[in-house]
């Protein structure tokens, strides 16, 4: 990928996601206890059961939190 493609991909997905702070600041959510736990578990059931097997591989996670604390710090 050449340098402006990834800097424009940077530049959108930026875009995206301070449009979706801004979104989320006027869509607080609250939840009690019990409906947060029934929420999980309705998620937990999305997921297909060979994929509950799988191993957890968090380095996605830990790049993507490395890659939002990076945008954080530019708003």
């Amino acid at each position: 990928m050449q340098d402006h493609d990834q800097k424009n991909l940077y530049s959108a997905r930026a875009a995206a996601f301070r449009r979706f702070n801004e979104w989320e600041e006027q869509h607080p959510l609250e939840l009690d206890p019990e409906q947060a736990l029934a929420a999980v578990g309705a998620l937990y059931d999305l997921i297909p059961p060979e994929a509950r097997k799988r191993a957890v591989d968090t380095e996605g996670v830990r790049k993507m939190h490395a890659a939002l604390s990076s945008l954080k710090g530019r708003s």
